[in-house]
């Protein structure tokens, strides 16, 4: 085998970066990617939901070259795996979010952009205007500070938000309070503290789902809800206007006991899923951990850890290879499974693990 090039990264498959992310870590950065809420119960069954199903291989179907490419939100993309927003960018590497949307754009595929990053929403947009076409949003700013935000997005080129609404509080992470000390850059707001535990909101009023369509309602963008877990929310988030519905239980981050996304995710498909697009993240290591949530009706699969290790091992290039490395398993399953597109990818590909 010839030797990699002198930029590409040193690592052939995902087990590696997380290796090394983990060699090269500090503590308090370390437990911050890693950690979960409380016991981590819900952190390890966002891996154990996958193991719940098995794929059924099918061979001599006369299906074409495998071609991922799909739209979420209106945005194309070269395949139906996105990165997921996360905080502490340069906490892990020096290249940060801007180096995670440049890999992005490398592959054809999309990084939502957090609204807590090292550099602000607009640098971010103009460094990688193909990557950065998703901003991500909480609840957690006065109203007018929320509405300035979409502005300022939808100013800097961004067609389509995420809206965050599973963090009224931070979780009890118990990891992160063991290994105190990591601090996240914000450059959107100068004025806040930089604490990761902090709590940065300011409570006006409570927010509610009207309350939500009213902010979202002024700006002519496609928006998703993330952090549904339930049928309820999900036609909630819609009955608000939303697009999509993001299944999401933060990384198993915020309550502990609650279930796996993988889990939750025909619930809210079955509920919502002729009326908006459904995307999930949580415990996604490997492209038949995507084609299992494609094939429950998922139109898009995020990804935050593994970006994280691969930003972590060898910045941008690190990021570039791991989506690689998902693209070619995907493309490998569905491959071997007789599928040619994503929107052939259902549930007559899966059976239920033996218990």
């Amino acid at each position: 085998m010839s030797a990699p090039a002198p930029d590409a990264a040193p690592f052939l498959v995902l087990e590696e970066a997380v290796d090394a992310a983990r060699a090269s870590l500090p503590p308090d950065a370390l437990a911050y990617v890693e950690g979960g809420a409380e016991d981590e119960y819900t952190l390890a069954e966002n891996r154990r939901a996958f193991r719940r199903w098995h794929l059924r291989p099918r061979f001599l179907t006369g299906a074409p070259a495998v071609d991922p490419s799909t739209t979420f939100l209106e945005l194309p993309t070269a395949m139906p795996v996105l990165v997921a927003p996360f905080a502490g960018d340069t906490l892990l590497h020096p290249d940060g979010y801007r180096g995670v949307l440049e890999a992005a754009a490398s592959i054809g595929t999309l990084a939502v952009v957090p609204e807590v990053t090292a550099e602000t929403l607009e640098a971010l947009a103009g460094a990688a205007p193909a990557a950065a076409r998703v901003f991500q949003l909480s609840l957690r700013h006065p109203h007018a500070v929320l509405v300035d935000l979409l502005r300022r997005a939808t100013d800097s080129g961004y067609a389509a938000f995420f809206v965050t609404v599973d963090v009224p509080v931070v979780g009890v992470r118990r990891r992160e309070l063991r290994n105190p000390g990591a601090r996240l850059e914000i450059a959107n707001f100068r004025s806040r503290s930089t604490g990761f535990m902090d709590d940065t909101g300011e409570r006006e009023q409570p927010w509610t789902w009207a309350r939500l369509a009213d902010v979202m309602a002024t700006t002519d963008a496609p928006f998703a809800v993330k952090g549904v877990l339930t049928a309820e929310d999900a036609r909630a988030a819609v009955d608000a206007g939303a697009s999509a519905v993001y299944v999401s239980n933060h990384g198993g981050r915020q309550l502990d006991g609650a279930p796996a996304t993988l889990d939750q995710l025909a619930e809210v498909v079955a509920e919502v899923g002729s009326d908006a697009e459904v995307a999930v993240d949580g415990g996604v290591r490997s492209g038949g951990d995507v084609v299992k949530a494609l094939a429950l009706g998922a139109r898009a699969v995020l990804v935050g850890r593994p970006a994280c290790y691969g930003l972590a091992a060898a910045g941008s290039a690190g990021v570039r290879r791991v989506l690689e490395i998902l693209r070619h398993e995907l493309v490998t399953a569905m491959t071997l499974l007789g599928r040619a597109r994503v929107a052939d990818l259902d549930r007559t590909m899966l059976q239920p693990a033996a218990r």
